[in-house]
């Protein structure tokens, strides 16, 4: 479905609801069906990189598994055309999914090296209707599984492949295999997201971010690094000991008759944290709420300290909300609220301050789920999806009522003092007048596009990294098409200016054979 930010109206691009297995029972569903989606970062920038990516819950003979296709962006129905399945028969499940898609650049702004990455849940092993199953988390599969298709043990994984599904030659070699995975350790990592430059364009080789729910406590925020291991199941939150034991259902008598979190079994009988050892253990960045929940069969999901934290993006503006610069911002469902968590200067922990978790967009008169979240471009509007009801699978199941916003797309807008410059009230700003500017890198021709209500003619300038002009000119078309191929590879300036006389866009281009 494509929304327009400007009225909210709705064009559908692809139905595969014929495809997608979605398990329903009166209001309660559980968490199969459509999973995650991921634009390639070239979308509609003229380099033939027209590409989205979709993963979701399919049958095969009577079993839940998930597949990714790669479908073609046709922008003049729009629609998504000729569908390719890059990767199929993960294990799919009721519960813990995961399944959020992402693109990042592994390699430099003048060579990008694309990569999709996709997390796997635990499939909500050792826990309510899955009890008797085993978790996966720690286990790594070899070449020759992989190559026969035995993929079971990608459950709690985040994978890393090629775009078209195959194996990155530089993924990390764990345990002697060079398989998909890219870190392990995880139980329901259904947050993704790249680091983000102050345009909000993917970084370069930049951090990869992830939120991950706990059990009924430690939620986590992680810097996904290769071949790292975060813990799980043998580690919730920080290796700390503060409260969470670790205690196999699967394999014993009783798994059928699962206790809980908080029962005895677990809670007495189970496997300190301490006992757990990895060469590449790596804790958490944002232990979130690590507290003690009530103990005894008797424990109240809503007394756990956790926020079950569904999705996650980096903020990366530094000119536009005070003090939100270097941030990163997670929501929730549990509590209905987003949170912003305040990084230090480089990125890869939290900042020492004393409200470095801060909560926001808790209305105390409403019941929300919020599932995912997306920043507008202006960087002051935040956009967050919520659920169509109000539980899933496990301690939720059947709690549909309440909902405020179901399956709605909620905007919330900045209305204070950005911190950038006054803006020109000639400048053109709103998105209706957006001017755009492809393939870059160019090689050949480099085409600026403008929309008609641009005041005319266009005048542009380029110049090269010494500030020397190389190619000037003008143009009353909507849409024009510059000959670079003299320029000499390398990083450009361009100017752009509108009819007015005002300048209306400054962007760097590369010129690359």
């Amino acid at each position: 479905m494509k929304v327009s930010t400007l009225n909210g109206g709705k064009h559908q691009l692809l139905d595969v609801r014929a495809q997608v297995r979605f398990t329903a029972s009166g209001s309660n569903i559980s968490q199969d069906g459509m999973l995650g989606i991921a634009l390639h970062p070239e979308l509609n920038m003229g380099t033939g990189n027209d590409k989205v990516f979709v993963a979701w819950c399919y049958d095969s003979v009577g079993l839940r598994r998930v597949r990714i296709v790669r479908y073609d962006f046709n922008r003049n129905v729009p629609s998504l055309t000729n569908p390719l399945v890059i990767m199929r028969g993960l294990h799919g499940s009721n519960d813990h999914n995961a399944g959020k898609l992402m693109i990042g650049n592994f390699g430099t702004a003048i060579t990008p090296n694309y990569k999709l990455v996709y997390s796997c849940g635990d499939r909500g092993a050792n826990q309510f209707s899955n009890a008797c199953d085993s978790i996966e988390s720690q286990y790594i599969p070899s070449l020759a599984d992989v190559m026969a298709g035995n993929i079971r043990r990608y459950n709690g994984k985040i994978l890393r492949m090629n775009l078209d599904g195959s194996i990155p030659t530089d993924n990390p070699m764990i345990n002697g295999s060079r398989t998909h995975v890219y870190s392990f350790g995880h139980r329901n990592p259904q947050g993704l997201y790249f680091e983000r430059d102050n345009n909000n364009n993917i970084v370069p080789g930049g951090k990869l971010y992830s939120s991950e729910m706990g059990p009924a406590s430690n939620d986590e925020v992680n810097m996904i690094e290769s071949g790292k291991n975060y813990g799980w199941p043998r580690v919730s939150g920080k290796q700390d000991n503060n409260w969470y034991k670790y205690y196999k259902w699967a394999g014993t008598s009783g798994c059928s008759s699962y206790g809980g979190e908080c029962s005895n079994n677990q809670v007495i009988n189970g496997l300190l944290e301490s006992s757990f050892s990895s060469p590449v253990y790596a804790n958490p960045m944002f232990d979130l709420y690590p507290g003690t929940p009530p103990g005894g069969t008797a424990c109240n999901y809503l007394e756990y300290p956790t926020i079950a934290p569904s999705s996650i993006v980096h903020y990366p503006y530094g000119l536009k909300i005070p003090g939100w610069e270097n941030s990163l911002l997670v929501t929730t469902l549990k509590t209905g609220a987003m949170y912003r968590l305040k990084l230090n200067a480089s990125g890869d922990g939290p900042l020492s301050v004393a409200d470095s978790v801060i909560q926001y967009f808790r209305e105390t008169s409403a019941l929300n789920r919020y599932r995912d979240i997306a920043l507008g471009r202006d960087g002051i509007t935040i956009y967050l999806l919520t659920d169509s009801v109000g539980g899933t699978s496990g301690p939720t199941a059947g709690m549909n009522g309440g909902i405020t916003d179901r399956g709605s797309i909620l905007e919330y807008r900045y209305t204070g003092a950005v911190l950038s410059l006054p803006v020109n009230p000639l400048f053109v700003n709103n998105e209706k007048r957006m001017l755009r500017m492809y393939p870059n890198p160019a090689s050949k021709v480099l085409f600026i596009e403008t929309n008609s209500n641009v005041a005319k003619p266009i005048f542009y300038q380029i110049f090269d990294m010494s500030g020397r002009p190389v190619l000037s000119g003008t143009s009353t078309r909507d849409k024009t098409a510059l000959n670079v191929e003299k320029l000499l590879p390398g990083v450009y300036t361009v100017r752009m200016f509108n009819g007015r006389d005002v300048m209306i866009q400054t962007e760097k281009m590369i010129i690359q054979r």
